[in-house]
């Protein structure tokens, strides 16, 4: 009798451990990116179910001419487009002051009142020399609107921590905000550890996990204003009382214009990135006056900050 039950329980493990390895091989990407468009937009992670999902032929849409460890672009609309181009878009990697995206859409989530005024206190500023800041002190007095600005425009370190800081009362609060956000999204293959991108081995993204996160931001027209202007000045009340005028300049040379994007899109919106191990980093979001369909490209891990934008004109030169 007690040979018998191990026979049968043996059979029943066998069975359990044979369903289990069928039901992981049939969720594999490779099988499920094929013709995936779901059109409930209440879905949770309504960034993976709804608008775009990657065929399953990935090497047939390498674009030889782009050279990053990783890249995405695609419509943001698949009803008005299905142009995707991709390479290694599942790729865990460090996205470097990429992570600003989610920084401002947290904040433009949360904060009902943009004219707002945040205290910048001493953490906010310790940060090594030759990092990106946009020059805050400890003691200035500062709105959230110009904190957006110095986060997005001069890509500053500081800008995010003060509104880390200050949003929901802790910086650590803030973070899990970040991550409750990409799983809400869909953004899976994602974790955040910090608010500016600073490099971790907690810290990292995806070429399409990105794409998810900023087609969130296009809700938001002041993203768009603030992430296509040339320079910005803000006033800031300095700890003695003196008001004080920093300037920014956009880190993004198709904002400044020192490059030129391709003649066929219209730049509605970009980020860069740059650290040792995320390499420089580009996000755009780009018009097709053809059409007025939208599209968000991500290159990550190009070879230079010059190559970033050479890659993507690559990416937005294929569009029709």
């Amino acid at each position: 009798m007690k040979t018998l039950k191990k026979i049968i329980s043996l059979i029943l493990v066998t069975v359990v451990l044979t369903s289990c390895t069928r039901i992981t091989d049939a969720y594999q990407p490779s099988n499920l990116m094929n013709n995936i468009y779901l059109a409930n937009s209440d879905t949770f992670a309504v960034g993976t179910a709804k608008n775009i999902m990657i065929p399953s032929k990935i090497a047939d849409e390498i674009v030889d001419s782009v050279g990053a460890d990783s890249y995405f672009i695609a419509s943001t609309d698949r009803y008005k487009s299905n142009f995707t181009k991709y390479l290694s878009p599942y790729k865990k990697m460090s996205i470097a002051s990429l992570t600003k995206l989610m920084t401002a859409l947290i904040v433009l989530e949360n904060c009902k009142d943009l004219n707002e005024e945040y205290y910048v206190v001493d953490e906010d500023v310790d940060f090594e020399k030759d990092a990106s800041k946009a020059n805050l002190r400890p003691g200035d007095k500062v709105k959230v609107i110009d904190l957006l600005y110095g986060l997005l425009v001069p890509s500053g370190n500081d800008a995010a921590m003060c509104l880390a800081n200050n949003l929901v009362g802790s910086y650590d609060n803030f973070v899990i905000m970040m991550n409750n956000e990409a799983e809400r999204l869909g953004a899976v293959n994602t974790h955040f550890a910090n608010p500016h991108g600073l490099d971790s081995d907690y810290h990292f993204s995806t070429a399409y996990d990105l794409f998810l996160i900023t087609r969130e931001l296009l809700k938001y027209d002041i993203f768009k204003t603030i992430t296509t202007v040339k320079e910005y000045s803000a006033n800031i009340m300095s700890s003695d009382g003196v008001m004080r005028t920093e300037r920014w300049i956009n880190t993004n040379y198709f904002a400044t214009g020192e490059l030129l994007i391709s003649s066929n899109v219209k730049l509605l919106a970009g980020k860069t990135g740059n650290t040792t191990s995320a390499g420089n980093c580009l996000i755009l979001i780009t018009e097709n006056p053809k059409d007025n369909s939208n599209y968000i490209s991500v290159i990550l891990n190009a070879k230079s900050k010059r190559n970033s934008y050479y890659n993507s004109n690559a990416l937005l030169s294929l569009i029709k």
